[in-house]
């Protein structure tokens, strides 16, 4: 993870310098600590790492169309910060999924299980302009770690990505694709990356 991350950065600085300004730098280790109380339950460890390596980008700040350079993960994620992933837990976790979420804090679903209208057991870690969400899912089972994707009209659904490492993979890959061949995507405009 942090050897791929090295990479990206290293060709967003050449390629996509606006996005890479965007991106901030390792989380405060006290965030973390907060958000693993508040969540309660066991963060996958590459999630952790990744945080370490940056602490996403300000996602409240306009990224409308004239300013999409925060879009780092495909499909026009932005990646949220420790505290921006603990306030949109908070909130969303207000509205449980009665077929998952018990009062005792335990969950009827497995890891990967689509659910609505949230779980409590599934942590935002990107957010779309459109105000989806990009997720972790928390719960136990095969798939804990899977990536959700999550709409307030869709709930919680599976996104095609296994795991944060196969986001920052995919982020790498790509960018090696278009360095190689313009065509490929992303696109690169004016210093700024974004996802078709």
């Amino acid at each position: 993870m942090e050897a791929t991350w090295r990479r990206i950065m290293a060709l967003l600085s050449e390629h996509a310098p606006a996005t890479a300004r965007e991106i901030r730098s390792p989380a405060p280790v006290e965030h973390l600590a907060g958000l693993r109380i508040r969540v309660g339950l066991e963060l996958p460890p590459e999630l952790l790492v990744w945080w370490a390596l940056m602490d996403g980008v300000d996602d409240q700040r306009d990224h409308g169309a004239g300013n999409r350079s925060g879009q780092l993960i495909p499909k026009g994620y932005l990646p949220l910060s420790v505290a921006r992933a603990e306030e949109e837990y908070a909130r969303q976790s207000q509205y449980p999924d009665p077929g998952c979420c018990t009062s005792e804090g335990t969950h009827r679903k497995q890891a990967g299980a689509d659910g609505f209208p949230f779980c409590t057991a599934v942590l935002p870690l990107g957010r779309a302009i459109d105000g989806g969400l990009l997720c972790v899912d928390l719960r136990q089972g095969e798939h804990h770690g899977r990536v959700m994707e999550w709409y307030a009209s869709e709930g919680i659904y599976g996104s095609g990505w296994a795991s944060v490492t196969e986001i920052v993979d995919e982020i790498a890959e790509r960018l090696d694709d278009y360095v190689h061949d313009r065509e490929a995507s992303p696109v690169i405009s004016e210093g700024e990356l974004t996802w078709p």
